[in-house]
């Protein structure tokens, strides 16, 4: 007797258009493209608008001001103050203690619940290894001050060698990570940076990259996370869709509730969304405006480009308002990062307005495949080939 075929638990919904048009399903609108909120596959609400928080690693940090009364801590108080409820907040960032002092705040304050939030993070690469995920994830924990995660994403599907924790001095509870503490490129473990093991330099496989684990075995050790509750939902990020159709079809019972990727009017992805809309899985955009920090000084970016420009004079917006709602329309989330109030207000104000049919297909023209993220550049990994 043969054993019974599990499939993936898809939405059900057929194969939706996303490009040109707003989001489709079977040729009527998604009844939540446009919205101020997208369902996840659980049943939990993600906010459409949040808050990036990446202000670069520990070797490219922009921010004035680091570690308790840190920048970040001070712009999500904004954030949260002004009307913001979703945080996109990663290990890889170093400022999880900033951004749970904020958090902490707020909530005493009696500004916001908890429950009203919806706190993402992210399962850095040096702890990929089964034993080391659940570990990962209380250092975050500890850090955010939480008791759970709405959503928890493995980072890159890239494992890198384990790095040991150390915490910030400047924290007596020992939370944060000290300045020594470098996991973007591994150094102190492995000796290197990734401009002297660089694989189209050397010809070898780069040190920091780790070997003998799987993310099969990376995701499983998630899904445990999500079932004793220390998460509500369980993602991924930077996935193609060959790797996280291979995810979905060994794991067809627990599949991801969000896939966060690159997107913006260079980059639209359109292929990509349309297999997680097929899948009933949630598109998150991150760099919806195109990626600041690692767009090259001869690169355009969206918010310059004419078309773009146009339509905003069209409808008395600003450029970064159009690429939102852009965005939006196609039925994807993302999380603008802004260290200013006037933006992050007009971020959470892009519905007075409303894209015509002809504004959307003269944003899919634009379309290039164009990455600002280019992780081939760092250590030699086409990851987006």
């Amino acid at each position: 007797m043969s054993a019974q075929m599990v499939v993936p638990q898809v939405n059900g919904n057929g194969y939706p258009a996303v490009n040109g048009k707003s989001a489709t399903v079977n040729g009527k609108a998604s009844s939540e493209a446009g919205g101020k909120a997208f369902t996840l596959r659980s049943g939990d609400k993600v906010p459409a608008i949040g808050m990036g928080t990446f202000t670069g690693t520990r070797l490219t940090q922009k921010a004035e001001r680091t570690g308790p009364g840190g920048v970040m801590e001070e712009n999500i108080k904004t954030w949260i103050k002004i009307g913001g409820r979703m945080i996109d907040a990663a290990q890889n960032y170093l400022n999880e203690a900033e951004i749970g002092d904020a958090i902490h705040a707020c909530i005493k304050e009696g500004i916001v619940k908890r429950e009203e939030l919806f706190v993402s993070s992210k399962l850095n690469n040096p702890y990929h290894h089964p034993y080391d995920v659940a570990r990962a994830l209380r250092k975050t924990l500890t850090d955010l001050r939480l008791d759970y995660l709405d959503m928890y994403l493995m980072h890159w599907p890239v494992p890198f060698v384990p790095v040991p924790f150390e915490a910030d001095p400047r924290y007596p509870d020992g939370r944060g990570f000290a300045q020594e503490y470098e996991p973007d490129q591994c150094s102190k473990v492995t000796g290197k940076l990734w401009a002297e093991t660089h694989w189209d330099k050397t010809g070898e496989w780069p040190p920091h990259l780790q070997t003998g684990v799987s993310v099969h075995e990376t995701w499983k050790a998630m899904v445990i996370l999500k079932e004793a509750g220390l998460v509500k939902n369980i993602g991924v990020c930077n996935m193609n869709v060959q790797l996280l159709n291979e995810l979905c079809i060994v794991n067809p019972t627990q599949l991801p509730a969000i896939l966060q990727c690159e997107s913006h009017p260079y980059c639209q992805q359109t292929g990509l969304i349309r297999y997680c809309k097929k899948m009933g899985i949630q598109f998150q955009g991150f760099s919806p405006l195109g990626y600041g920090e690692f767009r090259k000084g001869h690169e355009i970016a969206p918010m310059k480009d004419p078309v773009i420009c146009a339509i905003a004079e069209k409808h008395g917006v600003s450029a970064a308002q159009v690429c939102l709602r852009w965005t939006n329309q196609r039925g994807v989330a993302t999380m603008p990062f802004s260290l200013k109030q006037n933006e992050m207000e007009e971020n959470l104000a892009i519905w007075k307005f409303t894209l015509t049919d002809e504004d959307m297909e003269q944003i899919a023209t634009l379309d290039k495949g164009h990455h600002y993220l280019r992780p081939d550049d760092w250590f030699g990994l086409p990851l987006w080939e």
